[in-house]
């Protein structure tokens, strides 16, 4: 009897709404949650990860959704998202790894950044903690596979515009990390923390100078692994390069009249 009790007042509530809309305010329907710092899933990292439970309303649960349109995520609200930048996320039969995709976290070559990514079970930022994530099909061994660092192109590719090598010298190089001292400074120095609203907003410019570095340890790892066939224009010679049996060839070019 209560079942039934349940659904005779949410259809009377929803009709209500209807109702109240046509006739007074005509806002558009919504559905709130609430906060509760004590619901059980908050335990769970894959819940309260990036989140504040004490101001975050618990998510709403809904079975099965179909829509014929489009469906809009706005920039307000941040709290509502994790760090206040992930605005899909989608989790996988583990329920730890996902597909995230995220709005405006870094800034590069001058303008912000969407980014999206098959976030892996180990949580960090290393290598390890980042999924593949295909594009084109769902073939194994075919179409384009993204991750952190590599990709893998199984299709062939057709440039419709220049293709630009990576230019390389020894100063792109490093074999390790240095101390965490020593970037965090240059860090500071670059984007003092006063320049910024918050001291996480500073932060998440600031630990881009530790991926700089990171990306040059990355380089010299590619390189030292580089199968044959591999190219890169070597800046300190001034000339194209290909592995070729093991071993680095300098490629031979003449100046076009």
């Amino acid at each position: 009897m209560r079942k039934y009790q349940a659904v005779l007042f949410f259809i009377c509530a929803f009709a209500v709404s209807i109702f109240a809309n046509d006739t007074e305010k005509k806002n558009p329907i919504s559905y709130d949650s609430f906060i509760n710092p004590n619901w059980e899933k908050w335990a769970e990292r894959s819940y309260n990860y990036g989140f504040d439970k004490n101001i975050v309303p618990v998510p709403l649960y809904f079975d099965s959704i179909a829509t014929d349109a489009t469906i809009m995520v706005r920039g307000n609200n941040n709290h509502k998202k994790r760090w206040g930048l992930h605005v899909f996320e989608a989790y996988a039969q583990d329920d730890k790894s996902r597909i995230t995709m995220i709005l405006n976290k870094h800034i590069e070559e001058g303008l912000p950044v969407a980014e999206l990514y098959y976030y892996a079970s180990a949580y960090g930022q290393g290598t390890n903690a980042y999924n593949w994530f295909r594009i084109g099909s769902d073939v194994p061994f075919h179409s384009y596979m993204f991750g952190r660092d590599n990709a893998i192109f199984y299709g062939a590719v057709e440039m419709r515009n220049i293709f630009t090598l990576d230019s390389i010298g020894k100063d792109d190089l490093l074999d390790k990390m240095p101390p965490r001292s020593q970037w965090k400074k240059e860090a500071e120095e670059k984007f003092p923390s006063e320049n910024y609203k918050t001291k996480k907003e500073a932060s998440r410019v600031q630990i881009g100078v530790m991926y700089q570095y990171e990306t040059k340890v990355q380089k010299k790892k590619e390189l030292d692994n580089a199968k044959d066939g591999a190219m890169y224009y070597n800046k300190d010679i001034g000339a194209v390069v290909v592995k070729i049996k093991g071993k680095w060839h300098k490629v031979l070019t003449e100046p076009i009249e």
